[in-house]
This record gives C-alpha cells, structure tokens and sequence, in this order.
C-alpha cells in the first residue's frame, strides 16, 4: 500500500520550494541590477568619447546653458524642507538638472515610426485618452498612482486628462508678441544638442518655430518666434560663403526626411555645413543609446535605442506606467512655481542610464572639465558642485541636507573628464 507525504514531509517540500523561489528572486534581481549597471557604465564611456571628439574639435566641452537655478531652494524661494524626502528630491532634482543632458523641441507634424506613419498631435491626444481612462477605472494599477503619490499639481494634471500639456499653437500664439516671449524656452539646448547635428534632428516641425517673422514670398505667416534665432548663429554656405537663412535650411531638412531625391545637392551643402558634418566624427559612439520617440539616422546611424526602459511615447506594448513617464518626462514646464499647468510636450532626444533615469551633467566656464554621472539604482542624487562642509550636520533622524546627501549619492556612478 502507498503512503502519503506526511504534514512534517510536505512542510519541507514547502520550505525547499520556497527558499528556491526566493534564490530565483535574488538571483534575477542581481542579474538586474548587473545589466542595469553594465549598460550605464557602457552608456557613459561612449558619451565621453563623444564629449572627448567635441572638446577637440572646438576647444570646450558642450557650454550647456544654465536651466532654472543652481541654489538649493524650493520652486518658490524657500528653503528646502529636508524632513520630507518627496518634497526635497524634486527640489534637489530640479538642481541637478539645471545643465540637462536632452535636447527638446517641437514635434514633427508627422513621424515615421516603424512602418506607420505617426500624426503626433493624434497619437498623443490619444495617448492622453488612455492614460484618463485607466486613471478613473478601478483597474488602476498601484504603480501607476505611486506615480502621483503625494504629488497634488501631477494629480490635478491627471484629473484634466493631460490635456492641459498639449496647447502648443494656442497658447504660444498669445505670447508671441510679449516682450519675455524669447525668454519662454519652446527649444531645450542640452548636452544632445551640441553632440548631434542640432539642424537634422531639431529643425523638423513647423516652419513657424525657425523662420523669421513677418511673411514668405507666398503671404503665408512664417512665425515670429524668438527662441530659435535667439540661441543659433545664422550659418553660411560651405561653398560660397553667404548667409543661409532658417527658412532655406527648414525647407532642406523637411526634404531630407521626406526622400525628396530632387534636392539631393542641396542637403548636401547642409550636411557639409562644419557644425554639422563634424557630428560625423564621434556619431559611431551615440549609436543605439539615445532615448528617442522615433528612429533617426544620422550620417548611417541609428541613435534610437531598443532598450525597454528607453521606450518612447510612441512605441507600442509598453504599460501606462511607462506612458505616463514618457508624456511627463516630454513635458517642458515654463514657469517652475506652477509645475504641471501650462505645459508643452515637446520631441526629446536624451540618454538615461541602465535604470530608465537620464544622466548627469556638470561643466562651468570655461567648460574645460566636466563631471557625467547616474544617481544609481534608487534614482536619487546630489549636486556636485554644493561642498558638503557647508550642509547642516547630521542629526539622529537622519533627515538633515548631509544625511540625505551622503544617503543618496551612495549609489551613483561618477565619471570625469580626463
């Protein structure tokens, strides 16, 4: 006669099935955090290579403009209050970001995104639907509402259906004739912006955005809008010389991407413009490592990566989670003491590290050095610029600008110029 598992035999088998599983667990999470690291470690050598082309072909390392302010102080002026970690990250964040590594500009109209063509302002009132449904269904995943913990202005941002993000036409139309309107950052000139060919990759939305203002040959408005102008010199012919107005190079650029072959001599000249052809040189190293909403090839390579945390807003499978972050991280907020409210989802070409954060950068004038750094496996850094001598000492809660400083560069991953 066959006799069953006894109670003591099958509390074993569970124990040994259980400490199996949680072997499993921590292996997987290892082999993780491994890749996570491999890829960003990876990521930041290429860019340096990059940084290091860009140094001997002009001298400097990229001078990326100062965003917003690099003191530590909350969005309105007050002092951070360290107790509350949510609060101080985002105020320590909008710090470290102050010279950002992405470039952002409008969208194109229309993207080719894999075999389909994208009509963006569609796609992303669509995407704007679905994120609105699934915040109001009782389906809501907890990772999705962890995005909004805590956060009142992203929950008033979530409860208008994201709409009020993609106003880009109307609202800047109102501002256009103000006297601040230059002032009001429609592009984001980071570290991409400088290492790529700034014409090919940012010059292809509406004409209105790069032309001058006033009228074209045919009466139609060309814009007005000051930013463009404002942070790019006019360039010249390569092969005779003159002046080349934004108009001419807009119409060159949208030709380019759409196979318009009747131009072919013409983008040529815009190619060989020297601050575009000499991307070409270091161009190998941003190959497949660029979070982009769309695939660009640039002098034969491909910037766009595959990797899943680097989803763009227009690629399929990925979770609302995913969505969410996308729209938000697109997001360029004018005015910092209303975050959320006025906004414009603008393209973005960046590079995040192996944990889906974007990196780092730090480079003062002369711009003769740089420090590129990851804040690591738990997302959170510190400026590296503010001297620790100068933060409150710790206390026994741990919660003072020390504590939180040496708590969350613990994990980064630093690297500097030669």
């Amino acid at each position: 006669m066959k006799r069953g598992f006894t109670l003591i035999e099958m509390m074993i088998v569970v124990a040994v099935l259980v400490t199996l599983m949680a072997i499993t667990f921590r292996i997987g999470r290892v082999a993780s955090e491994t890749e996570a690291r491999t890829i960003t470690i990876s990521r930041m050598q290429r860019l340096e290579n990059a940084l290091s082309g860009f140094h001997a072909a002009f001298g400097c390392y990229p001078p990326v403009k100062v965003h917003g302010d690099r003191r530590l102080l909350e969005a309105d002026g007050e002092e951070i209050q360290w107790g509350e970690e949510s609060k101080a990250w985002a105020a320590v964040e909008r710090v470290c970001r102050s010279q950002p590594i992405g470039c952002r500009f409008p969208f194109p109209p229309k993207v080719r995104v894999g075999k389909r063509t994208v009509d963006t302002t569609q796609e992303i009132n669509e995407l704007n639907d679905e994120i609105t449904q699934i915040l109001n269904s009782s389906e809501s995943t907890d990772e999705y509402k962890s995005l909004f913990k805590d956060n009142e202005p992203a929950q008033e941002w979530a409860r208008n259906g994201f709409r009020s993000s993609y106003v880009m036409s109307g609202t800047l139309d109102g501002k256009k004739d103000k006297s601040l309107w230059s002032e009001v950052k429609l592009f984001q000139y980071g570290v991409m912006s400088f290492l790529l060919p700034r014409y090919f990759v940012m010059m292809r939305s509406e004409k209105k955005y790069y032309a001058s203002s006033g009228q074209d040959e045919d009466g139609i408005e060309t814009g007005g809008y000051a930013q463009w102008t404002k942070n790019n010199m006019n360039p010249s012919d390569p092969s005779d010389g003159y002046r080349v107005t934004w108009s001419e190079i807009y119409e060159l650029v949208n030709r380019y991407y759409n196979n318009d072959r009747t131009m072919d001599d013409e983008v040529v000249k815009l190619r060989m413009m020297p601050s575009q052809a000499v991307c070409a040189r270091w161009m190998p190293n941003l190959d497949g490592i660029c979070k982009c909403n769309y695939d660009i090839d640039l002098f034969g390579v491909n910037i766009k990566s595959d990797y899943w945390n680097d989803k763009g807003i227009f690629d399929g499978g990925q979770s609302v989670v995913f969505l969410v972050r996308g729209l938000r991280a697109s997001c360029f907020v004018p005015d910092d003491s209303n975050p959320y409210q006025n906004q414009y989802i603008l393209d973005e070409v960046t590079v995040r590290d192996g944990w889906g954060n974007e990196l780092y950068y730090y480079s003062r004038s002369p711009y003769q050095s740089y420090t590129l750094w990851s804040a690591g496996p738990d997302g959170k850094t510190f400026p590296p610029w503010i001297s620790r001598k100068n933060l409150t000492s710790s206390n026994s809660a741990g919660t003072s600008e020390a504590d939180r400083a040496a708590k969350w560069t613990m994990d980064d991953i630093v690297q500097l110029s030669n």
